[in-house]
């Protein structure tokens, strides 16, 4: 899950990491139109401002055509009010045409999903869906959610903003606070099923390079004494890393 408040860059950062991971993806995106995701992908792919992609979707579609065929691993749904239904049947015809289910399945917001209970924003028996569907499909599910906004302005909401109840099953939970002025996004950790976590948000936040602008979210050189999640790895001197584990 990556999660935060309205103008966090949670889809510029979830757009980010598909173009990363590039595997076969399902992208349910119910926040963004087309023309919205093909401008913003075109500008992650070219470093070009969105105010000029978006005349390139409407004015240029042939330059537009071949420089979204760098995200030809990505299928589209762009239903407003998707069910359940719909994004298993999206999955079983992306199962007819690549002969596999996607690797990665992204929901784009998850709010916006069709199902009983949400009018009152309570999202536990659609996250038990979404897990039996990760599990059925073989695929990984990324699900883009919304905080409270009463959590603290200026860094990442702690796990407790987690609208809902739909912190408890996710594997890895991440929360968000962007700075456009700055030019950066603040990532916390709150939850890791299996390696550090910090879920009031306060001690494992890591600085990202954010170029909104632009639809970039690259990493950023870290000093030495920032716990960066990425400092845990069996390949790093036991003096640095971090001590999440309390042992």
């Amino acid at each position: 899950m990556v999660a935060g408040p309205p103008g966090s860059m949670k889809t510029v950062m979830t757009l980010n990491a598909v173009k990363n991971i590039g595997v076969p993806t399902l992208y349910h995106s119910s926040d963004s139109d087309d023309f919205t995701m093909a401008s913003r992908s075109l500008s992650m792919l070219t470093g070009t401002a969105t105010d000029e992609t978006e005349l390139w979707v409407m004015t240029n579609k042939q330059l537009a055509h071949d420089t979204l065929k760098d995200m030809d691993f990505v299928r589209w749904s762009f239903m407003s009010s998707p069910t359940l239904e719909h994004m298993e049947r999206e999955a079983d015809a992306f199962f007819e045409l690549k002969g596999e289910y996607p690797h990665l399945t992204v929901i784009d917001i998850m709010m916006d999903i069709n199902y009983e209970g949400a009018g009152e924003q309570n999202y536990w028996a659609l996250m038990a869906e979404l897990k039996d569907m990760a599990r059925e499909q073989e695929t990984a599910i990324l699900v883009v959610h919304h905080t409270s906004e009463s959590a603290k302005a200026g860094s990442p909401p702690p796990r407790s903003a987690i609208m809902g109840k739909a912190n408890q099953l996710p594997t890895l939970i991440l929360t968000l606070w962007g700075d456009a002025h700055a030019g950066t996004l603040d990532v916390a950790t709150v939850k890791n099923r299996f390696g550090p976590q910090d879920p009031m948000a306060k001690n494992g936040t890591f600085k990202m390079k954010a170029q909104p602008a632009l639809c970039l979210i690259e990493e950023m050189e870290q000093p030495a004494e920032v716990p960066v999640l990425f400092r845990d790895g069996p390949w790093t001197d036991k003096e640095d890393k971090i001590n999440e584990w309390g042992d």
